[in-house]
Formats: C-alpha cells, sequence, structure tokens
C-alpha cells in the first residue's frame, strides 16, 4: 500500500485506489487533495466521486 500512496498524484487516481482496494485512506485523501486544487474543484466534483463510489459498491462497472 506504501508504494500505492508514492505513486497516486492525482486526485482521481487516489480515489480509484481507494475505491479498487477499499481503503477509506485512500479515498478521504483523495477529498482532501481535491479540495486543495481549486482549478478543479467545483460544485459537482465531489458528490460525483461519491455517487461513483457508491455505484462501485453496488457491484456496478464505468
Amino acid at each position: 500500500m506504501e508504494k500505492l500512496s508514492c505513486n497516486a498524484s492525482t486526485s482521481e487516481l487516489r480515489f480509484e485506489i481507494g475505491v479498487i482496494t477499499g481503503d477509506k485512506t485512500f479515498i478521504e485523501d483523495a477529498i482532501k487533495q481535491r479540495t486543495l486544487e481549486q482549478d478543479l474543484l467545483n460544485e459537482v466534483c465531489i458528490p460525483s466521486m461519491l455517487a461513483r463510489l457508491d455505484l462501485r459498491q453496488k457491484g456496478y462497472k464505468q
């Protein structure tokens, strides 16, 4: 897991790793990182990420 976190530089990638591995730390870090990336932050971004997480947990694939 340590190696993954070193290589996961974007919030999107960290979020995907968190969803795939089920590691809440990656998901929380991705959301925190996204709030620091003001150019990428908008009203839809975080709810969209959480909605995708919910769909993945229910067994749907992208």
